[in-house]
């Protein structure tokens, strides 16, 4: 089954607005396993297109999903802030939001490995999709790489 932005976390055992989890997805029935399946993962694009540093939306069974290369490890995360839903997969770009207060590029990839908003600089631990000041966290996802595609798991 899978959904977007439940009520509840299964993580947690909790609703989302209680355990501060904006969105929670159960990926499949066997979403507990060790080892994914192979059949629940799609090719998103290859390694050479995603450039060092950079990010790539895509929509994968109705989901937005942000993919970002860092320093040749490759990461998939829910595409939107947990703070005001800005774009993640648009790192690095001016004038996104289209405010004029600023027109120097913004957000980034670190080696950390973390994504920094370009709206208002929240950083995101790739690896947990967690704001840590705010404990607020987005979907995080499966990649591998397979014969220089990138392939993303839901």
């Amino acid at each position: 089954m899978r959904t977007f932005e439940t009520p509840f976390c299964t993580k947690t055992q909790k609703s989302c607005s209680e355990s501060n989890c904006i969105e929670e997805f159960n990926m499949s029935d066997n979403a507990n396993d060790e080892t994914p399946s192979d059949d629940r993962f799609t090719r998103v694009g290859a390694t050479d297109e995603l450039e060092q540093g950079k990010g790539m939306g895509v929509e994968i069974d109705g989901i937005e999903v942000a993919v970002f290369n860092v320093n040749g490890e490759f990461h998939a995360t829910s595409n939107r802030c947990p703070h005001q839903r800005a774009p993640l997969c648009k790192v690095g770009e001016k004038k996104i939001n289209g405010e004029k207060c600023w027109n120097e590029n913004r957000g980034g990839v670190t080696d950390q490995p973390t994504v920094t908003c370009p709206w208002h600089v929240w950083e995101i631990d790739l690896e947990t999709g967690e704001h840590e000041a705010s404990g607020k966290r987005i979907g995080v996802f499966d990649v591998k790489v397979e014969d220089g595609d990138i392939l993303v798991g839901i």
